[in-house]
């Protein structure tokens, strides 16, 4: 099966580490046949999800990845900076 690769970048911030999970566990929940893995960016304390996925999904994943936005949303749908939101880590 033919598979592209797509690179979603989380600079460092407080909130890095939350944000890669929601990244990852969006992915997966939209695309249950990608496989996700972190690796490092291009710069020190940048981190980057790989996506794979099948090829079926190009215009699919344009979709979904527009809809996602940055991952700054907490898991309820708040964002991070809303009084009594989840949150994950840190300010930013």
């Amino acid at each position: 099966m033919i598979r592209i690769i797509k690179h979603i970048l989380v600079e460092p911030t407080a909130d890095q580490l939350p944000r890669l999970r929601r990244i990852q566990a969006a992915v997966l929940a939209r695309f249950p046949d990608a496989t996700t893995e972190i690796v490092p960016g291009l710069l020190d304390d940048d981190l980057v999800v790989e996506v794979r996925l099948p090829l079926l999904y190009l215009m699919a994943w344009r979709g979904a990845r527009d809809a996602w936005g940055d991952f700054r949303q907490a898991g309820d749908g708040t964002p991070p900076d809303h009084v009594g939101a989840a949150r994950d880590a840190g300010p930013d």
